[in-house]
């Protein structure tokens, strides 16, 4: 039986090797469409790249508006004493010039 296994993997190694160089050959001629589609994918992945970062400055803005906005609060919500009257101008300053 160990005999037989040996020759089966010995042929299955055979036939591997010899399909090795077997890879299909593409010709200049069919290369030129895959070319052109890759091209053009390429492209499209360019297009969206430049989208999306677009996108995230919009989002860093964003967030930035949301950090002065929350320091206003922050600052409103306290109580009188303790606020700073001058930071708080400050803040609402730099908020209105932002709009």
């Amino acid at each position: 039986m160990r005999a037989r296994k040996d020759k089966v993997s010995g042929e299955a190694r055979n036939a591997a090797a010899a399909g090795a160089g077997d890879a299909p050959q593409v010709t200049q001629q069919e290369g030129r469409p895959r070319l052109a589609k890759a091209e053009k994918e390429i492209a499209a992945l360019k297009r969206r790249t430049a989208a999306l970062e677009q996108e995230l400055q919009e989002v860093r803005h964003l967030n930035k508006r949301l950090a002065e906005i929350t320091d206003v609060v922050a600052e409103v919500l306290l109580p009188a004493e303790e606020r700073d009257e001058q930071r708080l101008r400050d803040l609402l300053t730099r908020y209105d010039a932002g709009l």
